[in-house]
């Protein structure tokens, strides 16, 4: 009785005792993960941060959600934690800079994975490309451009920037005379080296232009001339479109897929490779619902992010479209983007 008595008692011990797992815990009690590929206060970071204060409501646990940055390689050390790393289990998404993908296209060595694997979820804001003139340039419209008897001169950032690459497709595209001034760091140091009159201008996103142009632009020193994407800006709705310009087959090929494509999957969020297609349904539609939630477009508002977004359907369809570019039209992008330096000075420090 008295050995009974004590396993009875051990038994009863351990039953009162917390369960042991030896696994991890199941995908759905854990946090939701958003990685992104650049520093705090960052674009990425800024954009990120506010989505992740909101989509919890829309997922069917409504889970704890946290972000995490991991910097470095122009957004490739997030890429490749989502590639190898991340469980694909839909609690891992990531946000990293769209032009991995082209430098994949394009074969760079620096690529060390296959961005075609990954799942996509949805942008908030898909990018705009513009091209913005000084007063000084004489430059006063698109046509007074065409037919510049000088080139004008635009600043760069850098290979496969892009400032530069929108700059390299414009010229050809359009026929637009340009001499690329490359090597500023930023569109903000363009505008300085505009206003101090050593550019005439510069091809970027508006939604940096509307910011570091924002005096210049103000004051009708500046003046955008020129946009390319598939339906103007609301705030740019009688500038002309260079998809709308395009006289050729081979014109409109470089403007998609060198400048309107990028632009479209520049700040996409993305899934590890496997990842099931019902996780990835379930993230597209609170991504969504997110977006489009008043609470989450105002503080948004409020914080100067602008709300134009894609779906995951959508950037996974311009993904693909981009890796069945023929070897003839990689050829026609590789000479435009990646031109021999003859001609063109060099700002790079």
């Amino acid at each position: 009785m008295a050995i009974l008595s004590s396993g009875l008692l051990v038994a009863a011990l351990l039953l009162a005792l917390p369960p042991v797992f030896k696994d991890h815990a199941p995908a759905q009690q854990r946090p939701v993960t958003f990685i992104v590929g650049a520093g705090a206060g960052s674009v990425f970071d800024n954009y990120t941060r506010t989505l992740a204060r909101h989509i919890g409501r829309h997922l069917p646990d409504r889970p704890k959600v946290v972000v995490r940055n991991l910097v470095g390689g122009g957004g490739s050390v997030a890429a490749e934690y989502l590639y190898r790393e991340a469980k694909p289990d839909g609690r891992t998404v990531g946000n990293w800079p769209g032009g991995l993908i082209h430098k994949q296209i394009y074969g760079s060595k620096d690529v060390k994975l296959d961005t075609r694997r990954f799942a996509w979820v949805g942008a908030i804001a898909t990018l705009h490309p513009v091209c913005v003139v000084t007063q000084a340039s004489g430059i006063g419209d698109l046509a007074a451009w065409s037919g510049a008897k000088k080139p004008v001169k635009l600043g760069g950032i850098g290979r496969n920037d892009a400032a530069t690459n929108m700059s390299h497709v414009f010229g050809a595209a359009l026929g637009l005379p340009i001499t690329l001034i490359d090597g500023y760091r930023g569109p903000l140091n363009v505008r300085l080296a505009a206003g101090n009159e050593e550019v005439q201008g510069g091809c970027w996103y508006w939604q940096a232009v509307k910011k570091a142009w924002r005096k210049m632009l103000a004051a009708g020193n500046a003046k955008v001339v020129l946009q390319a994407m598939t339906e103007p800006h609301a705030d740019l709705p009688s500038v002309p479109n260079a998809l709308d310009l395009a006289k050729s087959e081979e014109a409109r090929m470089l403007l998609m897929y060198g400048v309107q494509d990028p632009a479209k999957i520049a700040r996409a969020y993305s899934l590890p490779p496997g990842t099931p297609k019902e996780q990835v349904a379930i993230l597209r539609k609170a991504f969504a619902d997110t977006v489009a939630e008043p609470s989450f477009v105002a503080e948004a508002k409020s914080l100067g992010l602008e709300i134009r977004p894609l779906g995951g359907a959508e950037i996974e369809k311009t993904v693909q479209g981009l890796f069945k570019l023929s070897p003839k039209h990689i050829v026609q992008l590789r000479k435009v983007l990646f031109p021999e330096q003859p001609g063109t000075e060099d700002r790079t420090p």
